[in-house]
């Protein structure tokens, strides 16, 4: 049998009826939620994510704000915009937009986003939340997306199920396997430094793959029956790539998202949830 689609653009649609409500309270008390982007350099993808998030607030009520930085701009100069953002009561949410530009770290950046307003999950200190398995404020948005598409997947619920993360970044990879061991799944980590994919993908119940390289999953990797999250996006002569060969794959699996129309519809919503989330709680100042 054909493998079950995990629609991302049916969820997000669903999701947003709950935000145009939330939204919709919060400005009748007055109060008009906002998320400032701080965008450095011009990323294809990168553009293509905000441009979206832009539209998407405007459907449920939030104001999305790009502040558009170059990317000849240090990690002085980028801490400087994000401790701005801070005290400014009209601001919510603020998100520092990931890949930066090669000549600058994360790492020497994340602990300026005020920590309150971290409605992407970035700062060290919601991180480190994560990791312990509570605490945290805000789910980033995309590994968020992976669990909401996760609960809707023949596997759920994952206690039990044997789960690999290709990808360790600490955008998607690092925080998808923390919030799958927190499910009770059994989760094996795999990345550009591993021996093999295999066994551990074709043993796999769940295969979550966040790599950024095109196909690299097909169909004779991957168990029969299996649950494929793809998180990839690579534009290739301006079309997006997934890093699971869709066709292929969609032959064997018993549940996979697309590339587009997966994870990235719901990531936007649920980036824009964090966002009311934040405006709810009264957050003006860390």
């Amino acid at each position: 049998m054909p493998a079950q689609i995990l629609d991302g653009r049916a969820l997000a649609a669903d999701l947003r009826t709950e935000l145009i409500a939330r939204a919709s309270a919060l400005r009748e008390a007055g109060l008009h939620p906002r998320l400032v982007i701080v965008f450095v350099g011009h990323n294809e993808s990168s553009v293509a994510y905000v441009r979206n998030l832009v539209k998407t607030g405007e459907k449920v009520g939030i104001d999305v704000v790009v502040d558009d930085v170059p990317d000849s701009a240090t990690a002085a100069d980028i801490r400087a915009r994000l401790e701005a953002l801070k005290d400014d009561p009209a601001v919510h949410g603020v998100m520092l937009q990931q890949p930066l530009p090669s000549h600058l770290a994360i790492r020497e950046i994340a602990d300026a986003i005020p920590i309150h307003k971290d409605v992407d999950g970035a700062h060290p200190i919601n991180q480190g939340h994560l990791a312990f398995g509570a605490g945290t404020e805000f789910i980033p948005a995309t590994p968020a997306a992976v669990m909401l598409l996760l609960e809707r997947s023949p596997h759920w619920p994952l206690r039990g199920k044997n789960a690999v993360m290709i990808g360790r970044s600490i955008v998607v990879g690092a925080p998808v396997a923390m919030l799958m061991l927190e499910q009770d799944a059994t989760v094996t980590v795999l990345h550009k430094e591993s021996a093999s994919l295999q066994p551990y993908v074709q043993m796999a119940d769940i295969v979550v793959v966040a790599t950024g390289v095109p196909d690299l999953i097909t169909g004779k990797d991957i168990k029969p029956g299996a649950t494929i999250i793809d998180v990839g996006t690579t534009v290739i002569d301006g079309h997006l790539k997934g890093d699971v060969h869709f066709t292929s794959t969609a032959e064997i699996a018993g549940a996979i998202t697309p590339v587009p129309g997966g994870v990235g519809p719901v990531t936007n919503v649920a980036l824009l949830r964090n966002v009311i989330k934040a405006a709810e709680q009264g957050r003006s100042i860390t």
